[in-house]
């Protein structure tokens, strides 16, 4: 059973990478949230869209607002956060902290607000979102949207995403076994 917690730990990083990367976000208050199974689990518990996922950011209802509830909330996988090296919970919160931006007015330029005159927000998408099918692409290669948007991706960001200087990929069955490790162990 999910269980949430406040998360003291990652009000530091989320200071931290709202004053070096996302000075837009001043003014808006955002609360760390911990899920997790039970205190004594290490089982990762967070899906997004039914992936698993580390952390996920909400912007909370204006009724919540009301009641003095933050303005977004950040909800991280325990599980990983406790994992996860400092410079790792910094690009994590750094992550979803890109996924928050503020409402501008586009005749004036302004910052909307909301009926509490706090700043109204908008979750942005991420730039790249794959759905693909590994099967998929060994059965067709480079006729398969899998393979042609891999590639397209490369092409566009070169190496940012992908070290070619690194071993080849693992095979399917090796990457289901580094799955199932990585989610229980």
């Amino acid at each position: 059973m999910k269980t949430y917690s406040q998360a003291p730990d990652a009000e530091g990083h989320v200071e931290k990478m709202r004053a070096s990367h996302h000075e837009e976000l001043e003014g808006v208050t955002i609360a760390p949230l911990f899920v997790f199974d039970s205190e004594e689990s290490s089982l990762s518990v967070l899906k997004h869209g039914g992936y698993w996922a580390a952390a996920t950011m909400r912007i909370t209802p204006l009724k919540d607002r009301a009641l003095g509830i933050a303005d977004a909330q950040i909800v991280i996988d325990r599980a990983c956060w406790t994992k996860y090296s400092a410079r790792q919970r910094n690009a994590l919160v750094d992550h979803e902290l890109t996924h928050l931006t503020r409402k501008i007015d586009k005749e004036t330029g302004e910052m909307v607000t909301d009926a509490l005159d706090r700043p109204k927000l908008i979750l942005r998408k991420h730039d790249h979102q794959f759905g693909w099918f590994d099967e998929v692409a060994e059965r067709h290669g480079e006729h398969s949207i899998e393979v042609q948007q891999a590639r397209r991706l490369v092409e566009i960001c070169g190496q940012l995403y992908f070290d070619f200087s690194t071993p080849p990929a693992p095979t399917k069955r090796e990457r289901k076994v580094a799955d199932r490790a990585d989610l229980n162990g």
